[in-house]
């Protein structure tokens, strides 16, 4: 089955030539990857509307997933000791193991991000 035809002044029939700098068509090609749009969607969202579309959060890939779920893991069973009133041998090796955990994922979302 083909694809309904557009209406005349839906068509987007003409063609704007536009010369930017090497950095310039860097950054909108960042714009576009963290939108997950055309660079040609996202230059008429901005010229009509005046706003960029949001960004979309950047993937996660599975490593990165289930050690997110391995900290959950280790967060509630700390959770669990300290209201149950027990204090862990090791809980502040564990909270540091934690804390440095989270900055390495903090960082690699931002990294991945740009």
């Amino acid at each position: 089955m083909a694809r309904p035809k557009k209406e005349k002044e839906q068509k987007l029939s003409k063609v704007l030539v536009v010369r930017l700098t090497e950095g310039e068509l860097k950054q909108l090609e960042q714009f576009s990857i963290m939108c997950s749009q055309h660079i040609s969607v996202l230059v008429r969202k901005r010229l009509f509307s005046g706003n960029y579309p949001k960004a979309l959060p950047p993937k996660i890939t599975v490593q990165l997933y289930a050690e997110l779920n391995r900290i959950g893991v280790n967060l509630n069973q700390l959770t669990r000791q300290v209201n149950s009133g027990k204090l862990a041998v090791g809980l502040i090796q564990v909270l540091n193991a934690l804390f440095a955990q989270q900055q390495t994922i903090i960082q690699h979302l931002l990294d991945d991000r740009d």
